[in-house]
């Protein structure tokens, strides 16, 4: 479109000079508008921006509070479930650590778990599991010592210990998500605890014993 206005322009130059004056107006348009579009051609194009890969956080938090779902669940067919068996009457002993095959590793945790209740089996608990270093307070000391938590977590499982009985739980320490090694390495020696945090006790019909890993 421009070429023809500019074709026009260019024979009007030849006409008489009262139209002369009209074609170079037109052609000076024209070799105006042509100069921008070369311009604006040579510009360079806009760097895209990159966009994240969508992660479906939804489908996460719905896998990540299923657990959760069914406890709720459960408590809302069984509400007096939690109240059944006293926190003081659920206690860990014989606590002992398996070692991993890295030096200053443990693999799991072994411990009797106790149900003091006369009445109640125990059908669910959370723990908190704390993994304790220690170590001299200076190089040539073995007293007293310095324990630094190195380690710790909060779970909740399923289990089955009958009234006034106890049952052996193993309790795996999570492994570290990014490399599947051992969360931390021992520099002293350990110190486990391991205390209950929260007790049910269902007894809703239908409800399926699980076994007593977390």
């Amino acid at each position: 479109m421009v070429w023809i206005f500019a074709v026009f322009a260019v024979l009007l130059l030849f006409a008489s000079p009262r139209i002369r004056g009209i074609g170079l107006t037109i052609l000076g348009s024209v070799f105006a508008i042509f100069l921008v579009i070369v311009l604006l051609n040579r510009r360079p194009a806009p760097t895209p921006v990159p966009i994240p890969p969508m992660v479906n956080a939804g489908a996460a938090a719905r896998q990540f509070d299923f657990d959760k779902y069914q406890e709720d669940k459960k408590d809302r067919e069984d509400p007096e479930a939690k109240s059944r068996i006293a926190l003081s009457a659920v206690r860990f002993g014989q606590v002992q650590l398996v070692a991993g095959i890295e030096a200053g590793t443990i693999e799991t945790i072994r411990a009797r778990l106790y149900n003091d209740s006369a009445q109640f089996t125990l059908t669910d608990l959370t723990y908190y599991l704390e993994v304790k270093d220690c170590l001299p307070l200076k190089p040539d000391e073995k007293h007293p010592v310095e324990c630094t938590t190195v380690f710790d977590q909060r779970k909740t499982a399923s289990t089955t210990v009958p009234p006034n009985q106890a049952r052996d739980v193993l309790i795996e320490i999570a492994k570290d998500p990014a490399t599947g090694n051992s969360p931390f390495k021992l520099l002293g020696t350990p110190r486990i605890e391991l205390t209950p945090t929260a007790t049910r006790a269902y007894v809703t019909a239908g409800r399926a014993a699980a076994g007593p890993h977390p």
